[in-house]
Protein backbone atom coordinates (compact mmCIF):
# COMPACT_ATOMS: atom_id res chain seq x y z
CA UNK A 1 0.00 0.00 0.00
CA UNK A 2 1.36 3.59 -0.49
CA UNK A 3 2.29 5.86 1.60
CA UNK A 4 -0.07 9.19 1.94
CA UNK A 5 2.05 12.22 2.95
CA UNK A 6 0.24 15.32 4.37
CA UNK A 7 3.42 17.28 3.32
CA UNK A 8 6.51 15.19 2.75
CA UNK A 9 8.11 12.08 4.10
CA UNK A 10 10.64 14.31 6.37
CA UNK A 11 8.05 17.54 6.53
CA UNK A 12 5.46 15.61 8.08
CA UNK A 13 7.71 14.54 11.24
CA UNK A 14 9.21 18.33 11.54
CA UNK A 15 5.70 19.45 11.08
CA UNK A 16 4.78 16.89 13.93
CA UNK A 17 7.84 17.70 16.09
CA UNK A 18 7.37 21.35 15.76
CA UNK A 19 3.32 21.73 16.88
CA UNK A 20 4.63 18.92 19.61
CA UNK A 21 7.06 21.83 21.10
CA UNK A 22 4.92 24.68 20.57
CA UNK A 23 1.83 22.61 22.31
CA UNK A 24 4.13 22.13 25.55
CA UNK A 25 5.79 25.22 25.18
CA UNK A 26 1.81 26.84 25.35
CA UNK A 27 1.01 23.95 28.20
CA UNK A 28 3.77 25.38 30.35
CA UNK A 29 2.56 28.91 30.02
CA UNK A 30 -0.81 28.49 31.06
CA UNK A 31 -0.09 26.26 34.15
CA UNK A 32 2.23 29.12 35.42
CA UNK A 33 4.81 26.25 35.93
CA UNK A 34 7.27 27.50 38.93
CA UNK A 35 10.92 28.42 38.16
CA UNK A 36 12.71 25.27 38.37
CA UNK A 37 9.90 23.07 37.00
CA UNK A 38 10.30 23.73 33.12
CA UNK A 39 11.18 21.51 30.75
CA UNK A 40 13.84 23.88 29.91
CA UNK A 41 15.31 23.75 33.83
CA UNK A 42 15.00 19.77 33.39
CA UNK A 43 17.17 20.45 29.83
CA UNK A 44 19.99 22.66 31.48
CA UNK A 45 20.15 21.02 34.46
CA UNK A 46 20.57 17.40 32.76
CA UNK A 47 23.21 19.29 30.33
CA UNK A 48 25.29 20.29 33.24
CA UNK A 49 25.14 16.85 34.79
CA UNK A 50 26.59 14.94 31.60
CA UNK A 51 29.15 18.10 31.24
CA UNK A 52 30.71 17.09 34.24
CA UNK A 53 31.27 13.82 33.20
CA UNK A 54 31.98 14.65 29.76
CA UNK A 55 34.54 17.66 30.11
CA UNK A 56 34.44 17.45 25.86
CA UNK A 57 30.12 18.17 26.48
CA UNK A 58 30.89 21.49 28.10
CA UNK A 59 33.77 22.85 25.98
CA UNK A 60 32.62 25.28 23.12
CA UNK A 61 33.83 25.66 20.10
CA UNK A 62 37.05 27.65 19.99
CA UNK A 63 38.04 30.02 17.52
CA UNK A 64 41.08 30.88 15.74
CA UNK A 65 42.66 34.26 16.19
CA UNK A 66 42.23 34.81 12.29
CA UNK A 67 38.64 34.21 12.10
CA UNK A 68 38.09 36.46 15.57
CA UNK A 69 39.36 39.42 13.41
CA UNK A 70 37.08 38.72 10.46
CA UNK A 71 34.30 38.86 12.31
CA UNK A 72 35.85 41.97 14.44
CA UNK A 73 36.20 43.64 11.09
CA UNK A 74 33.12 42.71 10.28
CA UNK A 75 31.07 44.39 13.20
CA UNK A 76 33.04 47.37 12.90
CA UNK A 77 31.71 47.79 9.24
CA UNK A 78 28.65 47.38 9.99
CA UNK A 79 28.39 49.62 12.89
CA UNK A 80 30.62 52.09 10.76
CA UNK A 81 27.61 51.81 7.76
CA UNK A 82 24.89 52.02 10.67
CA UNK A 83 26.46 55.37 11.79
CA UNK A 84 26.77 56.63 8.18
CA UNK A 85 22.98 55.59 7.38
CA UNK A 86 21.57 57.43 10.70
CA UNK A 87 23.79 60.56 9.84
CA UNK A 88 22.53 60.56 6.05
CA UNK A 89 18.63 59.98 7.88
CA UNK A 90 19.56 63.17 10.34
CA UNK A 91 20.69 65.50 7.30
CA UNK A 92 17.97 64.59 5.04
Amino acid sequence: MRQVYLISRWGDVLLALGTGCLAYKLYERRMHRPEGERLADLVQWKWAQRAERDPRVAAPPVASAAEQEGWEELERELKLKEQDAIKAGLKA
